[in-house]
């Protein structure tokens, strides 16, 4: 895994705002960023995660739950970053290519309290 950002492409699954978007073109430093989550799904408790067919040939960072089956599709993948816990699927043998990093970020909300907690993890 190199740093050369013409050879890198995130694709962002999730549904933000443009001003969202810009905040993470500045947070990439450079690094291509095709945005390709569903704006209509915020507020929803699920979002829907599709890497279109023609980049997954060239995506090397995902950020979204895609489904597995995508991750087998995407020969460059260096980095999946999901939303939510429960990444064992992401796990089994031929998901992920080999030294891929899986992350894991998610907020806590208390119920009582209404606190917000961003937890992550680097899973692999």
């Amino acid at each position: 895994m190199g740093i050369e950002n013409n050879r890198k492409l995130i694709v962002n699954c999730l549904p933000l705002t443009p001003s969202e978007q810009a905040q993470f073109m500045r947070a990439a430093k450079g690094v291509p960023q095709e945005f390709v989550g569903d704006p209509a799904q915020r507020g929803n408790m699920a979002w829907t995660a599709i890497i279109p067919e023609e980049l997954k040939a060239q995506v090397t960072a995902i950020i979204g739950n895609v489904d597995p089956g995508t991750c087998r599709q995407c020969p460059k993948l260096e980095w999946l970053q999901t939303w939510s816990a429960g990444v064992d699927k992401y796990q089994r043998p031929g998901i992920l290519q080999s030294g891929s990093m899986l992350r894991v970020e998610f907020t806590l909300i208390g119920r009582r309290t209404g606190m917000q907690v961003r937890r992550g993890s680097a899973v692999r």
